[in-house]
C-alpha cells in the first residue's frame, strides 16, 4: 500500500528566526497597514498601530540605534525596525547590540 506524500509544512521566515507569534502578528499586520510605502516615518506609524490593536495597552518604544538611525519596536522582544540603506530593516537587539535581519517589505 502506498502512502500520500505527506503536505509540506510552511514555515514563516520570521519564526526561524525565532520571532514569537505575537511578534510575527504584529509586523504582518504593520506591513498590511503601510503598504508598498518605503517612508519609515510611514513604517513606524504602521507598527504602532498594528502594536495597539494586538496588544492591550501596548507600545512601541525606541530602542537605541542601527547604522545612525533610531529603531523602534518592542522592548520585550527586542525587535524593531529602523532606517536602513536599503529601506527600512527588521533589526534586533542582542545583548544591547543591534543585529540586521533583512528587509522588512522581504518578509
Amino acid at each position: 500500500m502506498l502512502l500520500d506524500e505527506p503536505t509540506p509544512l510552511i514555515v514563516d521566515p520570521l519564526e526561524r528566526l525565532g520571532f514569537t507569534r505575537r511578534d510575527r502578528a504584529i509586523l504582518a499586520l504593520a506591513r498590511r497597514h503601510v503598504g508598498a510605502s518605503r517612508d519609515f516615518g510611514e513604517a513606524v506609524r504602521a507598527l504602532r498601530a498594528a502594536t495597539e490593536a494586538l496588544i492591550p495597552a501596548g507600545r512601541v518604544y525606541l530602542l537605541g540605534q542601527h547604522a545612525g538611525a533610531p529603531i523602534v519596536g518592542s522592548i520585550v522582544s527586542g525587535v524593531g525596525i529602523a532606517h536602513g540603506a536599503r529601506g527600512i530593516e527588521l533589526v534586533r537587539l542582542v545583548h544591547g547590540e543591534p543585529v540586521a535581519l533583512g528587509e522588512w517589505s522581504a518578509r
